[in-house]
């Protein structure tokens, strides 16, 4: 979903940086894009409609919380204050398996369960 959304031209608040090996993210703008509860039913005209690309989650942090299950980690000082008109709302992520240029790479995203944390730490491949 995440890639198809950073891809859409419909969506303004993801996008990559400029190394096109991560995410930006305006907070507010998500928040109403793709995350408000009444999204769906064209509240506010800004969303996405009706895509099979939303989000169950409705608040911000769980969003966050899910990116960081999945490996995503947040870049300190975010890049995002190079985005032209921006006032530095933008938040970075990064996951060295998400890359505009590598979709092939999406495979190797995922969910970090108790599991597969486990086989991390013994060097076992997830």
């Amino acid at each position: 979903k995440l890639w198809r959304l950073v891809n859409s031209p419909r969506v303004r608040s993801v996008r990559w940086d400029s190394q096109a090996q991560g995410l930006l993210i305006n907070r507010s703008l998500f928040e109403r894009e793709l995350l408000s509860p009444g999204r769906a039913h064209g509240v506010g005209g800004e969303g996405v409609g009706a895509a099979p690309d939303s989000f169950k989650a409705t608040h911000f942090g769980s969003f966050v919380r899910q990116l960081n299950l999945y490996g995503f980690q947040k870049v300190p000082g975010c890049a995002g204050a190079a985005v032209p008109g921006d006032a530095g709302g933008w938040l970075h992520f990064r996951n060295p398996n998400f890359r505009r240029d590598r979709p092939d790479l999406l495979l190797r995203i995922k969910r970090l369960t108790r599991a597969n944390r486990q086989r991390l730490a013994a060097g076992l491949e997830v």
